[in-house]
């Protein structure tokens, strides 16, 4: 008997140091071509946009307006900047980025907490300070617009 709950705690901790290697080295890969692509851009991490600008001031910090992202509800908007983001009364400067990740959701759901599981994000991990998360809950956007901030950011999705 203690035998299978010694053999089962080990498991355990097994799959938690093989599912936490396996996410690091996702992160380090997408990390190396964000490194890659702010090497081309003289040491500068910056946002590379092909799509079309939104209407707005520049930053004077975070340079001309890239992608606006307006609330589904209320006057505030996520502003993608091509040196950074303002996010509320957040500014992020994208060299504080160590990874980010878009995860997109399934959608549906009864429950809000269904609702909150099933939704698309895009998690921007900053080395200091806490995660930052943009639902498409709270967000308007689509998936396609929330990949090309990732890859424009030079974290490239795992294929």
């Amino acid at each position: 008997m203690y035998i299978a709950i010694v053999l089962f705690i080990v498991f355990l901790i097994w799959m938690c140091v093989a599912i936490t290697k396996s996410w690091n080295k996702g992160a380090a890969r997408r990390r190396a071509g964000a490194e890659a692509q702010a090497a081309r851009h003289g040491g500068q991490f910056v946002l590379e946009w092909n799509g079309p600008r939104a209407q707005g001031a520049a930053d004077g910090e975070f340079g001309p307006l890239l992608v606006e992202l307006p609330k589904k509800m209320g006057k505030d908007c996520a502003r993608f900047y091509e040196r950074g983001l303002v996010l509320g009364g957040k500014r992020v400067s994208y060299e504080n980025l160590k990874d980010v990740a878009f995860i997109p959701g399934t959608g549906g759901g009864i429950t809000p907490a269904q609702k909150m599981r099933n939704s698309s994000v895009l998690w921007l991990y900053r080395k200091k300070g806490s995660t930052i998360g943009l639902r498409d809950m709270s967000y308007r956007f689509d998936k396609q617009t929330m990949e090309d901030i990732q890859t424009g950011l030079g974290f490239r999705p795992q294929a």
